[in-house]
């Protein structure tokens, strides 16, 4: 078992971390012309080695799924068994980013955003990039400034902070280029990831009010196109591209509905609703489905009454209604209604969210894409027990594993929706934010309160064949290459490997 890794300096800094939002950052001497066919010939080039190259490129990995079928979890392994390194952190709960052998994160340290590469071999930092924050974002009791997980094509690395926006990076911690976005209008704070797709970047930033997608050029940074998203409210969920080869759309998920634009110019491609208010889980898929789900208390909430009625609340008579006036579900969701933060709810306000409490639907549903822009997709089925609120489906095994606050585990078949097993207690308790991945023969989930639970992903009932209690918590989604796991807790990044 390696010791603890020391954190040393790199020997040739990255660049000033106040370089400008232009292309380049202020000291390069590069000019423009340049600067760009460097990168064109290095995008050009595709050596044996980076073509084969280990990766988990982004947010739950290859296409955003969990998967890592060829794989062998290092089978008992923990804090103190089948170590290979472990390095202290700052918060955050980006999950890994690897490639080759690099790991990327994200950490908040004294009050700078910060990007850092670590060596996969033995933890070593090899470089770390700053960004000032324009202000810090609020967010979750349980969250932080760095939720959000890079994405990397073996090139370029991308970053997402919410109190920033989006930057770019060459793989030796050199920056490309800068995309300053104004800070989520949200309670709990951005947590979306940035996705990468052929020259394009997609980020999608639902807040409670002025939601977007945007993509911009990989290579300069430029804004190619933006859409505004009018009726989607706060949401969590990371997009997904598809098909998986050669994808021509991304498929997003939020208030009350999923939508497809053309990943050329962002047009709506379909839409399908039977969603709830409020979506945390990214899109899974399959050979044959894809698979949107969402739970939320808002789903849960009766009938509110209309506006004149909360109106008798209103104690100063300034026409809306403060939180201290408020009672009953106006109180309780305040802020959620509150869209423009002024500390008021008005009659537009209240009348959206009634519109969108009544219209909520739990469920897990499963699609049959559009074949086309003209046509409409096919909801194959649709489950409404056993779903989580944060983790995402992971379609593994011709199966859909899900797992929600408490530890309880449910199975599906994914081409009928029947369950193999439903809401199955694991023995570990506590609330859920990492999604599960599917290693081998094995899917693995991770607890709040910091015990991993590995599953028999074949058995007909639960089988727990594995467990261990970190004893620290985790809320990253653990990631695993080439024989190594890495997983995130909220002090600590280890690799665990077997010989």
């Amino acid at each position: 078992m390696f010791k603890e890794a020391r954190v040393e300096e790199p020997p040739h800094p990255p660049r000033n971390p106040k370089a400008s939002s232009k292309l380049m950052s202020r000291d390069s001497t590069a000019t423009l012309t340049n600067f760009l066919l460097w990168l064109a010939l290095l995008w050009c080039q595709e050596p044996q080695n980076q073509l084969q190259a280990a990766q988990w490129p982004q947010f739950r990995g290859d296409k955003g799924q969990g998967r890592a079928e060829n794989e062998k979890l290092p089978i008992p392994f923990g804090p103190n068994e089948a170590v290979r390194w472990q390095v202290s952190m700052g918060s955050g709960h980006s999950s890994p980013c690897v490639w080759g052998e690099k790991l990327f994160l994200t950490t908040f340290e004294k009050g700078l955003l910060q990007t850092l590469a670590l060596d996969v071999r033995n933890g070593r930092l090899l470089w770390k990039q700053p960004l000032p924050p324009s202000g810090i974002e609020k967010g979750h009791r349980n969250g932080t400034p760095a939720n959000s997980t890079p994405a990397t094509n073996g090139k370029v690395l991308v970053t997402y902070f919410g109190s920033f926006g989006l930057a770019a990076y060459d793989l030796d911690g050199q920056e490309i280029w800068r995309k300053p976005l104004p800070v989520p209008v949200t309670q709990h704070g951005a947590s979306s990831s940035p996705v990468l797709a052929g020259d394009r970047v997609i980020l999608q930033v639902d807040q409670d009010v002025d939601s977007y997608l945007i993509c911009l050029h990989l290579l300069t940074g430029k804004t190619l196109w933006k859409v505004n998203r009018p009726g989607f409210r706060r949401g969590f969920a990371t997009p997904i591209t598809w098909p998986a080869k050669e994808p021509t759309s991304i498929i997003t998920s939020g208030t009350l509905r999923a939508i497809a634009y053309a990943l050329s110019d962002g047009t709506v491609q379909w839409e399908l609703g039977g969603l709830p208010n409020e979506t945390v889980a990214s899109p899974a898929f399959d050979e044959q489905h894809l698979f949107l789900s969402g739970w939320t208390m808002g789903a849960g909430v009766p009938s509110l009454p209309d506006y004149d009625q909360l109106l008798v609340e209103d104690e100063n008579g300034d026409g809306s209604v403060q939180r201290a006036e408020a009672s009953g579900a106006a109180r309780m969701h305040f802020p959620y209604i509150d869209a423009n933060k002024d500390g008021g709810i008005d009659r537009n306000e209240w009348q959206t969210m009634k519109d969108i409490f009544q219209r909520s639907e739990n469920a897990l549903l499963a699609i049959k894409p559009a074949e086309s822009a003209e046509k409409d997709p096919i909801l194959a089925w649709k489950q409404t027990r056993g779903l989580p609120y944060v983790p995402s489906p992971l379609a593994y095994a011709k199966r859909i594993f899900l797992v929600k606050n408490g530890g309880m585990v449910s199975c599906l078949d994914a081409s009928s929706g029947a369950f193999v097993y439903r809401e199955e207690r694991v023995g570990a308790l506590g609330d859920y934010y990492a999604s599960p991945i599917g290693v081998g023969n094995h899917v693995l989930i991770a607890s709040q309160r910091g015990t991993i639970t590995v599953l028999n992903a074949h058995s007909e009932s639960l089988k727990v064949d594995y467990q261990i209690d970190f004893e620290e918590g985790i809320m990253a989604t653990p990631a695993m290459v080439s024989g190594r796991l890495f997983v995130r807790t909220s002090q600590k990044i280890f690799c665990f490997e077997r010989p």
